[in-house]
This record gives C-alpha cells, sequence and structure tokens, in this order.
C-alpha cells in the first residue's frame, strides 16, 4: 500500500513533535490500516449476521473468535456463540425487521468504538412488554475489540429507556436497599411516580 501525505512546512515541524512521543509517522499510517480494516471485519458482521439475520454456527465463526467474550451478556447467558446465538434469537422474537445502523465509527490499534441507532418493530414480548408493532430506534455504544480480522471480545451500552418509551411502558431503576446490591430493573406499563405500584 502506497501512502501519499502532503504538508506545509509549518505542520512538517510537528513530526518531531510526533517522534518524540513515541509515534512515528509509519505507526500513524500502521494505525490507520488496522483501524480500516477493522471497520470492514465489523461492516461483514452488520450486514451479514444482524442485519441479514443470520446467526448460524458457520456465519458466527466467519466473523467471530473462537474464544469471542461478550461483556455484555446477562448473568447466566452462555458463553461463546451459543450465547450469541440465544440472545439474537431472543431479540428477533421481539423486535423484527432490526437494522442497525452507524452514527459514528472511530478506532485505535485492535479497538473500535461504534455509536449507531438500532431500528426495529416491536412484534413480541419483550421484557414482559406485550407487542405493540411501534417503530423504535434504540440508541447505544459498543465497544469492540479485534483480533486477526474477526471480533474477539464485544461491550455494549443501550439506551433502553427510549425503547420502553417507544412502546408506551415505564422503566424504573429501583434504588440499592444494601450496599453491593446492584440495581434492579422493572418493566410495566402502570408504574407510578408516586408509589412505585404496577398494575
Amino acid at each position: 500500500m502506497n501512502v501519499t501525505i502532503e504538508y506545509t512546512p509549518e505542520e512538517a515541524k510537528q513530526i518531531p513533535h510526533l517522534e518524540e512521543a513515541g509515534t512515528s509517522l509509519g505507526g500513524l499510517v500502521e494505525n490507520a490500516a488496522k483501524v480500516k480494516e477493522n471497520k470492514e471485519a465489523l461492516f461483514r458482521f452488520q450486514k451479514e449476521v444482524f442485519n441479514g439475520h443470520d446467526w448460524s454456527t458457520e456465519t458466527l465463526a466467519r466473523h467471530l473468535t473462537e474464544d469471542f467474550i461478550d461483556h455484555a451478556a446477562m448473568p447466566g447467558d452462555l458463553p461463546g456463540f451459543p450465547g450469541v446465538q440465544s440472545r439474537f434469537s431472543m431479540w428477533a422474537d421481539a423486535f423484527e425487521e432490526a437494522m442497525e445502523e452507524p452514527v459514528a465509527v472511530v478506532g485505535e490499534g485492535d479497538m473500535l468504538a461504534v455509536v449507531y441507532d438500532l431500528h426495529a418493530r416491536h412484534r413480541g414480548e419483550f421484557l414482559g412488554i406485550e407487542a405493540t408493532n411501534q417503530q423504535v430506534v434504540i440508541p447505544g455504544i459498543e465497544f469492540l475489540r479485534f483480533r486477526d480480522g474477526k471480533i474477539a471480545a464485544h461491550w455494549g451500552i443501550y439506551d433502553f429507556m427510549t425503547t420502553a418509551d417507544e412502546v408506551g411502558a415505564e422503566l424504573r431503576f429501583v434504588p440499592r436497599a444494601t450496599p453491593g446490591r446492584k440495581p434492579e430493573v422493572a418493566w410495566s406499563h402502570g408504574v407510578t411516580a408516586e408509589d412505585g405500584a404496577t398494575e
């Protein structure tokens, strides 16, 4: 790969500073190439797996490493490919026509950060909420680590408050009762702000 870089004398003066900081021009080019490769791998995964609604073992094996770890998995979820298949199948039972649309992607080395909107139609029960047939958009952020052109690890944060609002539900967080207890999430149609009661 040949790269041509043009810069003014003023810009050229900055290059020694980069080298002093331990970053060479060659290193910057190498990092840019790695990030480009990882973005292409991410977009293939989105197109073939999530947007293509194909999470067969064969397809997952083309995109995920054998020791893939999903740090966003819920406690008790199966590890590896079976866990991915279970989560995606559960999602597909509740939401049809799901499409993940990247809004912004940035990377460094073997890591990518992705801001995206997930578009879908609520066609089945999801966390106790019956189907509403509503079109929903779930904003999210993902962090992905790549190895040898495949996704090796995933972290994700999703805006389910927005989803709850779009399907006419209310999402509330139950305060911790004891130190060290994690917040619980309650989904219902009839939560009241005054007493927290549900219908």
